[in-house]
């Protein structure tokens, strides 16, 4: 059973409440109206962003190119997507402008999590008595990747027992995970 969680708010309200970076540039005014940004969430598996952009003709914007980064980020600092584009661009043929034939841009990325899964785990022992932002933290530090950052984690649920299958990658790693909100008392 997969569980998959799909965000798409109206691009109206998209423009005014979060801001699009690729590889740095600032890309919300681009953002094209007609296809809204989605951003399609599943269990145990990357997550996808998609949306379209139309660069005016006379812009410093460049065209995106396949492996930049990519950041969704609200007003207020939430980060709601971060990853990398998967695929080359894909313009699609939008009709005649003033300044000639006008295009939109087709844009598909993957999360970060990709980077996980092409990092194997450092054999360990495992982990208890720690909160699950803790270790999460651990666990990307073991990782060795410069990449991912967990300094605004908050996720303070208790992690009773946390053991990783050996020779697991990233997110497609198994692993036996016990959560409590009392503390585990031995029989």
């Amino acid at each position: 059973m997969q569980l998959s969680i799909q965000t798409q708010l109206d691009t109206m309200s998209q423009r005014e409440s979060m801001k699009i970076t690729i590889q740095g540039q600032d890309y919300t005014p681009a953002l094209d109206a007609v296809h809204p940004l989605t951003i399609e969430r599943s269990l145990n598996e990357p997550s996808i962003c998609r949306l379209w952009i139309s660069i005016p003709a006379n812009s410093a914007l460049a065209m995106p190119v396949r492996n930049q980064s990519l950041t969704v980020i609200g007003d207020d600092g939430t980060t709601y997507f971060t990853g990398y584009l998967a695929v080359s661009p894909l313009p699609e043929y939008a009709g005649m402008g003033c300044e000639g034939p006008r295009y939109r841009i087709a844009l598909q990325a993957l999360s970060d999590e990709l980077l996980l899964d092409q990092l194997s785990m450092v054999p360990g022992k495992g982990a208890s008595g720690q909160t699950a932002g803790a270790l999460m933290a651990s666990l990307v530090t073991r990782t060795g990747s410069a990449a991912l950052a967990t300094q605004a984690l908050t996720l303070n649920a208790a992690v009773s027992n946390f053991v990783p299958d050996s020779g697991a990658y990233g997110v497609k790693a198994r692993a036996r995970l016990r959560a409590t909100r009392e503390p585990l008392i031995a029989p």
